[in-house]
């Protein structure tokens, strides 16, 4: 992958006078991702990101620090898949685009900005995805990718935020440095970067990556339309409405007879049929409630099976815990 070996660029500019033209270090050379193999997902409508995505960035930290009108090597404004590769300059440009299409890529947009008490640079870039799966797959490739670039110096650690990883980025030479987070909210991937010519960034990434992180939304794309997400809903949807003939039908009516039969006999498990009946997302971070995917770190589907100490509900699969403030909605049209 190119940016792994792109050199670090001077960032040297007037304190005086902000000049658009003098080289900096190409943030986006930190950004780079390794080509990874394709995976098929569910095809469907690409949505468009609600809220839209040049309303999500947080502000800079500091009042002086002063818009980028121009790149100098990080995407401004709207990008597309191909412009974002642009900016990525990988080994292989095809295999990168395919793989972001195939994670999911809908829209990115960046922005820029230089604190004139520094000379410090700020950059901001968040990019939608169809789904949480494939923003997550493109962090975890992200992050093999930099941790083995060549100025990669060590981790960075962010209290608040999952998930995400940081770097923490070096060239004596120049001098030149560089801290920068990436992490997951919902199927948005953000990014925040500081470049300096000193070694002096402190936790300032880690400050405007938990700023960040609050200051976005939940997702861009409702969960509900997550192509993981969807393709479980319309599974259950499908398996359904499958018989075409009258015969299956009778024969469908026939087990379905012969199960509630057997369920009103079992009166001794009425929590663990209850709970076999939960609708869960593909990613297990969801459950459908009849109208709506609710998060299963927040609420508990009503009815659902519950250990004997109370503190951890059976989803079907697994136990998990029972959030301290969760509320246990009641079925639709209870």
């Amino acid at each position: 992958m190119a940016g792994h070996g792109a050199p670090f660029r001077s960032r040297r500019r007037s304190r005086s006078r902000r000049s658009p033209d003098s080289a900096r270090i190409r943030l986006v050379g930190l950004f780079a991702v390794a080509a990874i193999a394709f995976s098929p997902q569910a095809a469907s409508a690409a949505p468009s990101p609600s809220p839209s995505l040049n309303t999500i960035l947080a502000a800079p930290p500091a009042s002086d620090y002063v818009q980028d009108t121009e790149s100098s090597g990080s995407p401004l404004g709207d990008f597309s898949v191909a412009e974002y590769v642009s900016f990525l300059q990988p080994e292989n440009p095809t295999d990168t685009e395919a793989t972001l299409n195939q994670d999911g890529f809908l829209s990115g947009f960046g922005r820029s900005w230089t604190q004139q008490s520094t000379n410090r640079g700020l950059v901001e870039i968040v990019i939608a995805f169809q789904g949480g799966s494939g923003a997550r797959k493109w962090l975890a490739s992200a992050e093999k990718a930099d941790h083995g670039g060549q100025y990669y110096e060590r981790a960075i650690s962010v209290i608040g935020i999952s998930p995400y990883y940081g770097v923490h980025y070096a060239n004596p030479e120049e001098p030149a440095y560089a801290d920068v987070v990436s992490f997951i909210k919902g199927n948005d991937y953000f990014i925040v970067g500081f470049v300096s010519d000193a070694d002096d960034l402190g936790d300032s990434a880690a400050a405007q990556s938990r700023r960040q992180f609050d200051f976005a939304p939940a997702d861009s794309i409702r969960p509900s339309k997550w192509p993981e997400n969807a393709h479980s809903l319309s599974a259950g949807i499908d398996s359904a409405i499958l018989p075409a003939t009258l015969a299956i039908a009778i024969l469908l009516i026939v087990l379905g007879a012969g199960i509630a039969l057997f369920i009103r006999r079992q009166n001794r498990q009425p929590a663990a049929v209850a709970a076999s009946l939960v609708l869960m997302s593909a990613d297990g971070y969801y459950w459908w409630d009849g109208q709506a995917w609710r998060e299963a770190s927040r609420s508990v589907p009503g009815g659902a099976q519950r250990s004997s100490d109370g503190k951890l509900w059976w989803d079907g699969r697994v136990w998990r815990p029972v959030p301290q403030s969760a509320e246990e909605p009641q079925p639709p049209g209870s």
